[in-house]
């Protein structure tokens, strides 16, 4: 017998200075839970504040290297180092996803350590308690014993107490249980978040998602798990209020499958489309688009048709120029088409005046917010006009005098491919004059100065390019220069169409429900047990109860119960 238990005394203590006891430990520790909770919380909140390299290019290089590059301007030589330990793609990060799954053993080595003890104080508490137990317990108290105690058996019972009872010589004791089975509403909440983490395992190898960014009445593919979809954009609206804030974003949309049409459907940021188990989703909204068509005259045949997405900005100075008689030569907002250095400017002829006038601006100071207009007459002599106005103010030279009132935006893009008139096929320097529809700014919800903008008017659009020089040209206007018929068909909208299927959606419900029953047990019906010793004079209550449970009010309230009952038993029988 001696020799057993040594044996057993020996292999226990092998246990206990094994490796894998170790390791035991450190995953069934509550605080090395909350150390890792806390790590993936703070991780989390990194991938939050810190931008991260967009879904759409994560797989191709060259577009990741230009995004890290305007990185570079926010965090400087620290760039690199962040991408190379995945600060930039937290929730794809290895280091990431192994910290997830070291929670998830943790908590499955938790649950599975402790659910054995817990089973057992439900299946088979402790009954009986010493006597002294009524005079140390936390919560206890005691009343004078009316009759013969049976009305505190039935007053727990009318409190939903499972009760047994167990007489004595001297006395008679009470055990009573209430919620028991909520005990195991841990166990539900370690479950929630297992499920959780199983749910974003599922999600992460088995979900699919992909950005579309659709100009009005053009289409684009997806290739989603051996199907192609095509989606066509019908129309996308965004309205806004006087000041330019967004109001509401929708977009009109067509799904083809296999080639075939197979639904029309309206699809918003919080009431997606649905089809064939994919979410199609308004995510994003862009207003200055141009649609710009290049048509061969000699065939015919149409050779260039875009929608151009007109996402960088060019400076368009307000100007007014007048004469010594106070006659207007020129009250515009000038659509500037050439570049040196930081400067912007273009040839402006004024009526009456022999030659063009250069007009230009620049960025006053540091300040990019504030400019200065550059005036210059191709003249000779020194009464040529040659001035430097800042915004708001006026000058006069050579007996015409200058007002700057200050700069507008005009949408513009450098498109790459547009066809030349020379034949070949180039760079064009795109603008779009008196946009009104939409902003760059749409989802930022910043207020729009669209003070230079003319409602009543159409947009006018602006191409430049080697042999190309087009203006003014309105929706559905043509110009044709050489060979070639350019045709302006109007300003168009964008939207970004997030296209996701994520297997993993029921496993969040589940565990949201899970998560919602554990913390409902554990907080509205947490477990009580109570011992009642009934002797001829007095009765004594101990018990155990949550934090959360005011148990010595409850046992009054029991007292004071049971001896209104026992005095109307005791009427009832006189």
């Amino acid at each position: 017998m001696a020799r057993e238990q040594a044996l057993r005394r020996s292999k226990a203590g092998a246990w206990n200075v094994s490796p894998f006891y170790a390791i035991w430990r450190l995953l069934t520790s509550v605080r090395f839970a909350i150390f890792l909770i806390g790590l993936l919380a703070l991780v989390s909140l990194l991938g939050v504040v810190l931008p991260q390299v967009p879904p759409n290019i994560r797989n191709d290089p060259s577009s990741v290297g230009r995004w890290l590059e305007e990185q570079e301007g926010k965090f400087g030589p620290a760039t690199d180092f962040m991408h190379q330990v995945g600060l930039f793609e937290v929730f794809n990060a290895p280091w990431f996803t192994a910290l997830v799954g070291v929670l998830a053993v943790a908590v499955t080595v938790c649950v599975c350590n402790r659910f054995a003890p817990i089973w057992r104080t439900i299946r088979y508490p402790q009954k009986r308690v010493p006597d002294t137990y009524f005079e140390r317990a936390r919560h206890r108290a005691d009343f004078p014993t009316s009759g013969d105690g049976m009305a505190l058996e039935a007053v727990l019972r009318r409190s939903r107490y499972h009760v047994e009872r167990y007489p004595d010589k001297d006395a008679a004791y009470l055990f009573a249980d209430r919620f028991a089975w909520t005990s195991l509403g841990t166990f539900v909440s370690h479950l929630a978040i297992i499920t959780f983490i199983v749910a974003g395992v599922v999600s992460a190898f088995t979900g699919f998602e992909s950005q579309l960014f659709i100009g009005e009445g053009n289409s684009m593919p997806v290739f989603a798990e051996n199907r192609q979809f095509q989606v066509e954009l019908q129309d996308a609206v965004g309205r806004f209020d006087a000041e330019g804030r967004p109001l509401d974003y929708r977009s009109h949309i067509v799904i083809f499958d296999r080639g075939t049409e197979a639904k029309r459907c309206t699809s918003t940021v919080n009431d997606p489309c649905t089809y064939a188990g994919y979410r199609f989703s308004q995510a994003a909204y862009f207003g200055f688009g141009a649609a710009l068509q290049v048509r061969d005259v000699t065939t015919g045949n149409v050779i260039y048709k875009e929608t151009l997405s007109l996402f960088d900005t060019l400076p368009s100075p307000q100007v007014t120029v007048r004469n010594s008689d106070g006659q207007v030569l020129l009250d515009d907002t000038l659509v500037l088409d050439q570049q040196v250095a930081d400067v912007y400017g273009t040839l402006v002829t004024l009526y009456g005046q022999p030659g063009p006038y250069w007009f230009g601006v620049r960025p006053a100071g540091e300040d990019s917010a504030s400019w200065e207009l550059i005036v210059f007459e191709f003249a000779e002599g020194d009464s040529a006009a040659r001035t430097l106005i800042a915004s708001g103010e006026a000058a006069v030279a050579n007996g015409l005098e200058f007002t700057f009132t200050g700069v507008a935006s005009n949408p513009a893009l450098l498109a790459e491919g547009v066809p030349l008139p020379s034949g070949d096929q180039g760079q064009a320097l795109v603008q779009m004059h008196n946009a009104v529809y939409g902003s760059s700014e749409a989802s930022s919800g910043r207020s729009l100065d669209i003070s230079y903008v003319d409602p009543s008017q159409p947009p006018q659009l602006y191409v430049r390019g080697d042999s190309l020089q087009l203006q003014d040209l309105q929706p559905e206007e043509s110009s044709t220069i050489g060979n070639y018929e350019y045709t302006f068909l109007g300003q168009r909208e964008f939207a970004g169409i997030q296209v996701k299927r994520d297997r993993s959606d029921k496993l969040i419900w589940i565990a949201t429900g899970l998560f919602l029953a554990g913390i409902g047990m554990n907080f509205y019906l947490p477990r009580r047990r109570l011992w009642a010793k009934i002797t001829p004079e007095r009765t004594y209550l101990a018990g155990i109860a949550g934090h959360m449970v005011n148990f010595e009010k409850e046992m009054r309230q029991i007292g004071n119960e049971t001896t209104r009952r026992a005095k109307a038993d005791q009427i009832k029988k006189e």
